[in-house]
């Protein structure tokens, strides 16, 4: 009976090696790009890059804005959307679809784009972990993949973050309208993509973090900061969440050159306020590589 068991759990060995091995074949991998490469790049189906000139980022470009949300908007709404709860909960699939329905919003169109802490990515399986929440296959495949890379591992029932504040980004690519899902142009992809390199930058970038951090509470006014809650609010953001308040802030006041996305009046402000704020913000010579003006007349 011992030599039966012995070989039955060689074999079974075996076969796990097989099935671990051909899982790894299509296994996301990632490519290492720069801004231009990544937003020029057109393609069909997820494709991880690596940033070139700033390697604790990852950007996930999604063929469509439905993938990437069920990539992402559940993690999303468990680090930025959460104010009423007595504890972070990961929402369910029927919680999730009764958020969408009342924040008035669709998979595809709850967030054009994403930014998470790795830190943050390991407190989402593990809350999920513990409340038997079951991912979806996208959400499995983006765990795997930080997984492999070194990122996230899973030692004695929990998720632990090997490389904490690597960031992971989302965007998507160019598509024209669909029955469920808004048109995605050129200029939509710009302008999506530099708002999460902002968020990128932040959250690597101890210099600029602290800059922003200054500029908020030292040259922006009472006033101005409550411009900035009260539009951030109106998107569902957790405002009493004043680190992500700074962070979304430089986010659009510096790199959301879209009067459709951010724009003096939906901050409440005259075009003038606005443009003292922008012209504040660059005197103060951020320690930042990222364009401080759009690129391309876009």
């Amino acid at each position: 009976m011992g030599v039966i068991l012995n070989l039955l759990v060689k074999w079974f060995s075996a076969f796990a090696g097989i099935v671990v091995l051909a899982h790894s074949a299509y296994a996301l991998e990632f490519v290492t790009g720069d801004f231009q490469q990544i937003l020029k790049s057109r393609t069909e189906s997820v494709r991880v890059w690596q940033l070139a000139d700033n390697p604790n980022v990852y950007i996930f470009d999604f063929p469509g804005l439905a993938h990437q949300g069920r990539s992402f908007n559940r993690v999303t709404q468990f680090t930025e959307q959460q104010g009423s709860e007595p504890y972070p909960k990961v929402l369910n699939n029927s919680e999730l679809n009764r958020y969408y329905e009342a924040v008035r919003r669709t998979q595809a169109d709850f967030a054009f784009g994403h930014d998470v802490l790795i830190s943050e990515m390991v407190q989402f399986f593990n809350f999920a972990s513990r409340d038997k929440i079951e991912l979806n296959s996208e959400e499995i495949e983006i765990r795997d993949f930080l997984i492999e890379q070194g990122l996230v591992r899973f030692w004695r029932g929990f998720y632990q973050a090997m490389k904490p504040d690597v960031v992971i980004l989302a965007i998507p690519q160019t598509q024209d309208r669909k029955l469920s899902e808004p048109m995605i142009t050129e200029g939509a992809r710009y302008v999506i993509l530099m708002h999460e390199l902002a968020h990128g930058e932040y959250y690597s970038n101890t210099y600029y973090s602290k800059y922003c951090q200054r500029f908020w509470y030292e040259t922006l006014s009472e006033s101005q900061r409550e411009a900035f809650t009260r539009f951030l609010a109106s998107f569902n953001y957790a405002v009493h969440n004043e680190e992500l308040l700074i962070n979304e802030m430089q986010a659009y006041l510096m790199f959301t050159h879209d009067p459709k996305s951010f724009s003096a009046r939906k901050l409440g402000v005259s075009d003038a306020e606005l443009q003292s704020m922008r012209d504040a913000f660059r005197r103060g010579r951020p320690p930042t590589r990222l364009p401080l003006f759009p690129l391309g007349g876009i």
